[in-house]
């Protein structure tokens, strides 16, 4: 674990918009871009893999709803992270 102390002179720490969570999430971003994403899950399995839930607007389901096997594969070949697409009932309450 690094701390501010480890590191050398004139290095500074990495800004929070260059972590590697937030990379995978603006490539996440990017690839659902006309719509809108409503709120995000993990889910562990029993195996311990890891799956992330991602709920989409429900009103733009007719444009996505054909390319979400795509950018599902696309997203897990960039990331190495399993993700699964999911629309709520309404908008206002994502479960």
């Amino acid at each position: 674990m690094t701390t501010k102390d480890n590191y050398p002179k004139g290095q500074q720490k990495r800004p929070y918009s260059r972590t590697l969570t937030k990379v995978h999430e603006a490539i996440l971003d990017d690839l659902v871009y006309p719509n809108s994403i409503l709120g995000k899950r993990i889910r562990m399995k029993a195996d311990g893999r890891r799956v992330f839930k991602v709920l989409l607007d429900p009103t733009t389901r007719e444009d996505i709803q054909d390319r979400l096997d795509v950018i599902s594969a696309v997203y897990s070949k960039l990331t190495n992270k399993e993700v699964v697409f999911e629309f709520p009932q309404s908008r206002d309450f994502p479960v």
